[in-house]
């Protein structure tokens, strides 16, 4: 059964359950411009999820309408089985509500800070050289 990752912005650990029952599933992210626009999503939050996306092996980025794409690829790959996250995001729920209309979807459960002690490399490196500059503004 060919099976689709899809990452969203609520769900970008590369050590993930999913992507590891998945692992030969292809991995995508997409940056809905729109979507961002009408969220004010401010340009460091982008920047943190696309250092994050880094981190995601052979994860392909996608930018454009959500539906669309996921539409378009779920049709040319053949896919019968979409992967993703829970979100407490309405919008992307509600994407997650069509796609179901016309594949399989599974959906893991969120993983919270506090129970997941992984952490991006990137941005990791990043804080330890640079908080205490942060810290004592």
């Amino acid at each position: 059964m060919p099976a689709l990752l899809w990452f969203n912005e609520d769900g970008l650990n590369p050590e993930h359950q999913m992507v590891k029952d998945y692992a030969d599933a292809p991995r995508i992210y997409i940056f809905d411009v729109a979507y961002m626009q009408q969220w004010k999503i401010a340009k460091h939050r982008v920047q943190f999820i696309y250092e994050s996306l880094l981190e995601i092996p052979d994860i392909q980025i996608y930018q454009g309408e959500t539906m669309a794409i996921l539409q378009e690829l779920v049709e040319v790959l053949k896919i019968t089985k979409v992967v993703t996250t829970e979100t407490p995001n309405h919008i992307i729920k509600g994407w997650q509500q069509q796609l179901q209309c016309s594949v399989n979807l599974v959906a893991y459960p969120e993983i919270f800070p506090g129970t997941d002690m992984s952490s991006p490399t990137r941005f990791a490196r990043y804080w330890r050289k640079h908080q205490q500059s942060w810290l004592t503004l």
